[in-house]
């Protein structure tokens, strides 16, 4: 299986775990950004926990957006090109110009969808990715080591 097609499938398996602000254990807890971090070690793409992690550890429930672009410029890719593919990440506002949230791109049946953790669903879900979740997308990033195939 290529590295997309596995941190799809493991996402995946993330599925209907309870929403837990600042947890990332598969079935017990996560957010956002544990989901993030849970795929990337499941998979190999993200470097395993060390000092350097420290830094972003501690969040509040409305991240910084400032704070989580750094974490994100120093564990993940800009995708400069604009074009997106399974595997890579939705950087989604909640607020106009306030990028807060995370979601990896799958792809479904009927077309993309993204599995994230959310909230107020108090689990994590896919669902298609419609034109209202496109708008909100600030920008896109790919786990190191992903290419544009």
């Amino acid at each position: 299986m290529d590295k997309r097609a596995a941190i799809v499938t493991e996402a995946r398996r993330w599925m209907g775990t309870p929403y837990h602000h600042q947890a990332a254990l598969r079935g017990v807890g996560v957010d956002c950004v544990g989901l993030i971090r849970g795929v990337g070690f499941a998979c190999g793409v993200l470097p395993p926990l060390h000092e350097e992690w420290k830094r972003f550890n501690a969040y509040g429930r409305l991240p910084s957006p400032r704070r989580m672009a750094e974490g994100m410029r120093t564990f993940l890719v800009p995708i400069e090109d604009g074009w997106q593919l399974p595997g890579d990440i939705a950087w989604i506002q909640w607020r106009e110009d306030m990028p807060m949230h995370l979601a990896i791109l799958a792809d479904g049946e009927r077309g993309p969808t993204i599995i994230h953790s959310l909230s107020h669903a108090k689990r994590v879900v896919e669902h298609s990715l419609t034109l209202e979740w496109v708008d909100r997308v600030s920008s896109w990033w790919r786990y190191p080591g992903l290419t544009n195939e």
